[in-house]
């Protein structure tokens, strides 16, 4: 009997172990935030130190939690996984190279011209679900492009819908973020309100290799994928074509009047790089983004140490070169400055705030919301719901085109 106590003392102990580590670092963050305000310092360059509070270290707690298992997520990769993805990274950069596409982005992504088509069907919930066949295949030669041609669940694009009967209307694009592409997104994404107070439409993508998409956990069959960076090319690449893609069908077959798009993290990191691609867009709007995914995957280490350093190798200057045909920092923003909006957590530990600093700082410093908060809690508050709202308002995005007003620049 008491060893079975026993037991049971040290289960209970492992289990509520994560939270104590994570709210112990929450106090321990929170308490630096007050020390550098006392000293009027920014811990990060051109991120506001935000105000200690209970709130603040539960919002970096919260992104603890979830930090924590990652590091055995990224410990996933074989020796033989690394020695492949570090020969295929080193084809990549040579191919890219020869291409063009470190030098001019735009000619790694050429604009579709046929408008999808496919069958809408309903969903529970007021949601409908259309589906087209991406058309996008990697060009030939290219490094991992027969492995990504081999994923068949991936060739078709599923988009829920959230419409309006009656007149067309705006649309707002709402790209999730990575491990989503469920059904649920829209709650996630929490654009229903958007969609009943302001009478838009709104269009939920599933992006490559997510939600129905997936093909597997394997490293080298995902995106995001920390161990096959080529993977990570071709998925943002297939992303745009198949955003684009979609604001065709939107503009062509549902006669939208104007489109705007949100992305939440990866979602926000596609919709930095289609706004590189695409002007003619309402709004761009960036929740908790991160602009370099070279450092973001970098920074994210496996926690077996073995692995460690056969992941430190594959980090070096070729991942950023990779990666860079698929860079929001690669190009200009087209969207006009007064319709750039960044959200961001001002202790998020999941994507960086320098991330969102350096983008803020690439799109001409528009209008930026720094919250008090981390990834999973900076986009979930009445002030996040109305500020959403100002924006979609400000950008013609609404029923009534008369109720369009100036965003004030935060």
């Amino acid at each position: 009997m008491a060893s079975v106590k026993r037991v049971l003392t040290a289960a209970g102990a492992a289990a509520i172990a994560p939270f104590v580590a994570a709210g112990a670092i929450g106090v321990r963050d929170t308490m630096r935030a007050a020390s550098a305000r006392r000293r009027g310092i920014a811990e990060v360059a051109d991120v506001p130190t935000p105000e200690p509070s209970i709130g603040l270290a539960g919002a970096i707690a919260v992104d603890t939690l979830m930090t924590l298992p990652m590091g055995l997520l990224s410990s996933t990769g074989s020796v033989d996984h690394y020695a492949r993805a570090s020969a295929e990274l080193d084809d990549a950069v040579r191919f890219y190279d020869t291409a063009g596409w470190l030098d001019d982005h735009t000619l790694r992504h050429p604009a579709p011209a046929a408008v999808p088509a496919g069958p809408i069907g309903p969903l529970s919930g007021g949601l409908e679900e259309f589906t087209f066949e991406s058309g996008w295949n990697p060009v030939d030669g290219e490094p991992g492009g027969d492995r990504w041609r081999s994923f068949s669940a991936n060739r078709s694009v599923p988009v829920r819908l959230l419409r309006h009967p009656g007149r067309p209307r705006p649309w707002l694009v709402a790209v999730h973020g990575q491990s989503m592409g469920r059904v649920r997104d829209h709650r996630m994404l929490r654009v229903r309100r958007l969609h009943e107070e302001l009478g838009v439409n709104v269009a939920l993508p599933v992006l490559p290799l997510h939600g129905p998409r997936a093909e597997g956990f394997a490293p080298d069959r995902m995106f995001v994928s920390n161990v096959y960076l080529v993977n990570n090319v071709l998925g943002l690449t297939q992303a745009m074509w198949d955003l684009r893609r979609l604001l065709l069908w939107l503009r062509a077959d549902q006669g939208a009047p104007s489109v705007g798009v949100l992305g939440l993290s990866l979602g926000s990191y596609a919709c930095s790089l289609l706004s590189t691609l695409e002007a003619d867009l309402a709004c761009v709007i960036a929740l908790v983004p991160q602009a370099d995914l070279a450092a973001s995957l970098r920074a994210a280490e496996p926690a077996v140490p073995s692995k460690r350093r056969l992941h430190r190798a594959l980090y070096d200057d070729r991942a950023t070169i990779a990666l860079r045909p698929v860079s929001p920092l690669a190009g200009p923003c087209l969207v006009p400055k007064e319709r750039r909006f960044i959200v961001a957590g001002q202790v998020d530990r999941i994507a960086a705030p320098a991330g969102a600093a350096a983008l803020w700082r690439h799109w001409d410093e528009p209008s930026i919301l720094w919250r008090p908060r981390g990834h999973l809690t900076a986009g979930r508050s009445a002030e996040y719901d109305e500020h959403l709202s100002s924006i979609l308002v400000s950008s013609g995005l609404t029923a009534d085109p008369s109720s369009r007003t100036e965003h004030a620049q935060a």
